[in-house]
């Protein structure tokens, strides 16, 4: 993406992603699954305990990279704006 209506409208959609309804309850039920598969194992059971600590921190990850594209758009959008308004003397 190299100017800046791409880079605000990739936002857009990361934001939209992030707020569809399909999508939470697509990422609540992953980490139901992962959170119930971790309680049914064993405290001997480190590695298997491991992989899910993992698999959640991933799809944290996930929300987290969502959020700093839709956050890192509207500011630039904001930002964008300024520009153009100090430029017509606003």
């Amino acid at each position: 993406m190299s100017n800046v209506d791409d880079l605000i409208s990739f936002g857009k959609n990361a934001r939209n992603i992030l707020e569809d309804a399909t999508f939470k309850a697509v990422i609540e039920s992953v980490k139901s699954d992962i959170h119930n598969n971790w309680k049914l194992t064993s405290p001997h059971e480190s590695k298997e305990r491991e992989r899910h600590y993992q698999l959640l921190q991933a799809v944290d990850l996930l929300e987290e990279k969502l959020w700093a594209v839709a956050d890192n758009a509207h500011i630039l959008k904001i930002k964008s704006e300024n520009i153009v308004k100090n430029k017509k003397g606003v």
